[in-house]
C-alpha cells in the first residue's frame, strides 16, 4: 500500500482535536492493571468492572481450554482445535435435564448492563471470549474468565458443555449465538446427548438435590470442572 500522509496525524495534534490532554486520554482507555488482582471470581460476583474487557487472544484461549480438567483429573481438551464462531442452538444436544428460570431471567437482566459502559458488543448472542477486570462484593479487586457456551464435537454431534442458559434464551428468539467449539476431545462426554424437547423449564426450587437426576446418563466422573478458573456456568 502506498503511503499516504494526508491520512496520518501526529499524536499531539490528533489530541488537540479531540480536545483532550494525554493523561485524560490514557485514563479513558481505562486499561487494567493485573498487578492490583487479588481474587479470581465468577462473573456474577463482580460488583463493579473498573477496566475495558480484554479479549482472549486464540492462543490464550486455546491455553485456557486445554487446562481444564475432568472430576476425575483427566484433561478432555490437552490436544483439541478450537475455533469462536457463531452456531444455531436448536441444532445442538444437551446433556441436562432442566433448564432453571431464575437462571436464564438473571442473564437477561444483568448480563447486557454489565458491559454497557463499553462500546463492544454486548448481547448475549454476541459477547466473545474476555477477561473482565473489576471489584467483587467486598471492593476487593479481582478479575472474572467470560467464555461463550462452550461446545464439544463428539462424532457427528455438537453438544453444550457449558452455557445452556445462554443458548436456550437465543433459541427462543431464533437466533445465533457465538461459542467456543471444540473438536478433538479426547475423553467422552459426562452425559448422555439428548435433543432440547428431552429438557423441562422449572424453577430453581424444583432443582432436584441429587446431581445424578439433573442431567442424562451422568458418569459425574468426567464431568467437567470449570471451577478450576472459578467460572461458574
Amino acid at each position: 500500500m502506498n503511503h499516504s500522509p494526508e491520512w496520518e496525524i501526529e499524536k499531539e495534534e490528533f489530541l488537540r482535536r479531540l480536545e483532550c490532554g494525554e493523561r485524560t486520554f490514557r485514563d479513558n482507555l481505562c486499561l487494567p492493571n493485573f498487578k492490583n488482582i487479588k481474587r479470581i471470581v465468577p462473573l456474577r460476583y463482580l460488583e463493579n468492572i473498573t477496566a475495558a474487557p480484554v479479549p482472549m487472544t486464540t492462543k490464550m484461549l486455546l491455553k485456557f481450554i486445554s487446562h481444564i480438567k475432568t472430576f476425575d483429573g483427566q484433561k478432555p481438551f490437552s490436544d483439541v482445535s478450537v475455533e469462536l464462531r457463531k452456531v444455531d442452538p436448536r441444532h445442538l444436544k444437551i446433556g441436562q435435564k432442566f433448564i432453571y428460570r431464575e437462571n436464564y431471567q438473571s442473564l437477561l437482566e444483568s448480563l447486557t448492563g454489565l458491559f454497557g459502559r463499553f462500546a463492544i458488543p454486548s448481547g448475549i448472542s454476541e459477547l466473545g471470549a474476555y477477561f473482565v477486570f473489576g471489584e467483587d462484593k467486598d471492593g476487593v479487586s479481582a478479575l472474572a474468565c467470560y467464555l461463550p457456551p462452550i461446545i464439544e464435537q463428539h462424532e457427528a454431534h455438537l453438544v453444550i458443555m457449558d452455557g445452556i442458559h445462554r443458548d436456550y434464551i437465543t433459541m427462543q428468539i431464533g437466533g445465533t449465538i457465538n461459542a467456543v467449539v471444540v473438536r478433538g476431545v479426547r475423553v467422552s462426554f459426562p452425559c448422555g446427548l439428548h435433543s432440547w424437547e428431552d429438557a423441562l423449564v422449572i424453577s430453581l426450587n424444583e432443582k432436584p438435590k441429587d446431581i445424578n437426576e439433573r442431567y442424562f446418563e451422568l458418569n459425574k466422573e468426567l464431568f467437567r470442572d470449570l471451577k478450576y478458573y472459578g467460572i461458574d456456568g
